[in-house]
């Protein structure tokens, strides 16, 4: 488990809401059951435009970095487990 910094949780919130609808709960809910690797690779991704965010996540552009195209579809995954859950 890896501890989350306010940091982390502020540049999450990107302003579009398809990508607070993606960011916000995989922050809150399932970063911090992973481990510094996978925390390293997040950070790394927010690094990214909102435009390539929101290319990768809707499947129109593919990242080029294997780690990034990782975390996309894991945040993809732990999305999915959330859909039907109020709020969601």
């Amino acid at each position: 488990m890896v501890e989350v910094s306010g940091k982390i949780k502020w540049q999450s919130r990107r302003g579009m809401k398809e990508l607070d609808l993606m960011l916000l709960p995989f922050v809150e809910e399932d970063l911090q059951n992973t481990d510094e690797n996978m925390l390293n690779a997040y950070v790394d991704l927010l690094e990214a435009s909102d435009l390539e965010l929101v290319r990768w996540f809707n499947g129109t552009a593919v990242p080029e970095s294997k780690s990034r195209q990782d975390m996309i579809e894991y945040i993809k995954k732990c999305h999915a487990k959330r859909m039907g859950r109020e709020g969601v």
